[in-house]
């Protein structure tokens, strides 16, 4: 059953019970016809208080949950439907006190109001935090692709200082051996290669936040970034100083936000374990604590940051609970994916 026969299934029950109740209570030919209802049943105030009580509680109920759940084009219909049946009800069904008939129709489209004008206020506070979240993440991104602005020279400067190097070379070479600088030619395209390789994994790498700049020596980086953290580390560190640069930074950048949400969420953990290390084709890194006291969502972006890091440089990137505490795992290729 989909959600719009639900809703449809619960207001024509509820509008049926709201009128085989005034029937019972005014007779059904009144509340077919509106007629004068001489000979029909009335039973006592006191017998009817609880059923009439239960009756406005359940479409008042309903009309709220309409408001705010229900599709809205759905939503007016539906209310409208129970305002339509709860004032035919309060208009034929006897009154003990007559004179205050009026007074009692008033109540029933006040709390009418009521119910529905709450349930709106909530869809549009929801659709409010819905869009507010949204804006945030978006916020976070452009900052952080401005921010990729300012590393891009420092990731691809070296290599096209070295290829302007070598060109200047054959050019001051070629004038009296012309076969000596057409053998600097593979070199200058190797370093073309690898410049448009590194400034193309920077520009898919959008999501840097600038705390953390890494160096020639990674491995260093990782001790200092382990270091200043101020938790309870172990670490596993097996790498080579040659790791390409924009992949240096992003093996940092995962570390230090995983280390970051170890330190924002998990404030009870008594140990975080950091390994990272180098395979044949790719940089395994996993940061594991055992704090448990991390809640379900913290309402930051940390882990999309790093999950849409890890995807744009091809990789493969895992965090959830374990049972024991939480997890960020990352596998990053070693070669450029062009």
């Amino acid at each position: 059953m989909s959600q719009l026969q639900r809703w449809l299934g619960a207001t024509a029950v509820v509008c049926a019970g709201v009128f085989t109740l005034s029937g019972m209570i005014s007779g059904f030919d009144r509340a077919f016809r509106l007629g004068d209802g001489h000979g029909v049943w009335t039973p006592p105030l006191l017998e009817l208080a609880p059923v009439r009580l239960a009756e406005v509680a359940v479409v008042l109920c309903l009309a709220f949950l309409l408001a705010k759940k229900a599709p809205p084009q759905l939503a007016a219909v539906c209310v409208t439907a129970l305002a339509l049946i709860s004032i035919h009800a309060a208009v034929i069904r006897p009154s003990y006190f007559v004179e205050r008939r009026l007074e009692v129709l008033l109540l029933v489209v006040f709390l009418g109001v009521l119910a529905v004008g709450s349930g709106v206020l909530l869809r549009m506070r929801d659709r409010s935090r819905i869009a507010l979240a949204a804006a945030a993440e978006e916020r976070a991104r452009r900052d952080e692709r401005l921010d990729m602005a300012r590393e891009l020279h420092d990731v691809v400067a070296h290599h096209v200082t070295g290829m302007l190097v070598q060109a200047q070379a054959a050019l001051v070479v070629g004038e009296g051996d012309r076969a000596r600088a057409y053998e600097m030619l593979p070199g200058i395209v190797d370093g073309g290669t690898d410049a448009l390789g590194a400034m193309r994994a920077m520009v898919r790498t959008l999501r840097d936040n600038g705390t953390a700049t890494a160096t020639s020596d990674l491995t260093a980086d990782l001790h200092q970034l382990v270091e200043k953290s101020g938790l309870p580390v172990r670490t596993t560190i097996e790498l080579p100083s040659d790791v390409r640069p924009e992949l240096g930074r992003s093996v940092l950048r995962l570390v230090q936000e995983a280390l970051t949400n170890s330190r924002k969420h998990a404030s009870d953990a008594t140990s975080v374990e950091v390994d990272v290390r180098l395979t044949a084709s790719a940089v395994l890194l996993s940061v594991v604590d055992n704090g448990m006291s991390r809640p379900a969502h913290s309402g930051g972006f940390g882990l999309v940051g790093m999950q849409e890091r890890v995807q744009e440089l091809g990789g493969r990137f895992f965090a959830g609970a374990t049972g024991e505490g939480w997890l960020v795992t990352a596998e990053l290729p070693l070669e450029v994916r062009a």
